[in-house]
């Protein structure tokens, strides 16, 4: 997570799809969501709600899509970092890889085994369907097979993942699948 190169490789045969969000700076919502809205269609929960936050405990703004393989993309603005930058939006105001899905088939051993092997700690709580690992600067959204991803339910397959990343100053790479 973080500053990064994001790339898909397609595997046959794989059905599911992969939540990846994007940091915006925080001062651009609006021009990002006009910028997105021209592109794609925002995806809305139950209530016809398509905007969300900024959160209590999250403290961020959140806009969902869909791209064209199905995945579950979001622009998110995470309002307790300093990102503030000069509009127009455009896709250069894209700051990095905030949060990565990370499908497993029983959330707190993923938690465990990620906080043991790579000193990642869970952010804002856990629990058996939904913990974050990580912080603001990045971090893997783990839930398990089955779960559906906000705002559409979606449900979440199990799906292999390749992630490199720079973790208290070692760089490391780590294949995540179950």
């Amino acid at each position: 997570m973080g500053t990064g190169l994001v790339v898909y490789e397609e595997e046959r045969g794989f059905a599911g799809n992969y939540h990846l969000a994007f940091e915006v700076p925080n001062n651009l919502v609006d021009a990002a969501q006009a910028w997105l809205s021209e592109r794609v269609t925002l995806l809305a929960d139950q209530d016809g709600v398509m905007r969300f936050g900024p959160s209590g405990h999250w403290n961020t703004t959140n806009l969902y899509f869909d791209d064209p393989a199905g995945n579950i993309p979001e622009l998110i603005a995470r309002h307790d970092r300093n990102t503030e930058q000069s509009g127009p939006f455009t896709a250069r105001h894209l700051l990095n890889v905030s949060e990565v899905g990370f499908v497993v088939s029983h959330v707190p051993d993923a938690v465990a085994q990620l906080q043991q092997q790579y000193g990642l700690s869970p952010f804002n709580g856990q629990s058996e369907t939904f913990t974050a690992v990580g912080g603001h600067d990045g971090m893997l959204i783990v839930v398990p097979s089955g779960r559906g991803w906000f705002p559409v339910q979606r449900p979440a397959i199990i799906a292999p993942i390749r992630l490199s990343f720079n973790n208290a100053g070692q760089s490391d790479q780590v294949v995540l699948s179950v």
